[in-house]
């Protein structure tokens, strides 16, 4: 029974016991802990981030690509906008150079209607002036006349009572 002892001591000092002593616990430990379930589940959150990563990697291409795709045109556009943008500020332009004309021809009609009318006015007032003078004048040189010959104021009452007659009948 020494010998068995002996052999006993030999393999307990033996670092293949140890070792296989240290598996089956491992082994024993990870059964408890689920640690194999545990290395799965991490096993498949790598692979899924890996995929969104494929699928992020897919979708960013699929947005460069596009991106490229409206840069391509975006001169051609821009110049097509300024093209437009001028002949709609040339129109504009147009239009108010017309509506201004327009206007401009409106107040010199005004202008001109006012000025034919002041002028109607003082041509008016002109001649009432006139009218009036001569009219004084005519008075005055009649009451000289008849104040230098007495006979005319005879002559004229005549006159008007011939022609007041003349009238009634």
């Amino acid at each position: 029974m020494n010998e068995f002892a002996n052999l006993w001591n030999i393999i307990l000092e033996s670092n293949t016991f140890n070792f296989v002593v240290l598996l089956v616990i491992l082994v024993i430990v990870m059964q408890k802990l689920h640690i194999s379930d545990k290395l799965e589940d991490i096993k498949h959150e790598i692979i899924d981030r890996i995929e969104k990563s494929k699928q992020a990697k897919e979708d960013a291409a699929y947005s460069l690509a596009d991106a490229k795709s409206k840069i391509e045109h975006l001169e051609e556009d821009i110049e097509a906008k300024i093209s437009i943008a001028n002949t709609q500020a040339h129109n504009v332009g147009e239009t108010i150079k017309e509506a201004a004309e327009h206007k401009i021809k409106q107040i010199e009609n005004n202008v001109k209607k006012v000025i034919e009318s002041e002028e109607k006015t003082i041509i008016t007032r002109l001649n009432d002036e006139t009218s009036s003078i001569s009219l004084k004048l005519a008075e005055q040189l009649i009451r000289e006349r008849l104040k230098q010959e007495p006979n005319l104021h005879d002559r004229y009452i005549s006159e008007s009572i011939e022609e007041l007659e003349k009238a009634v009948l």
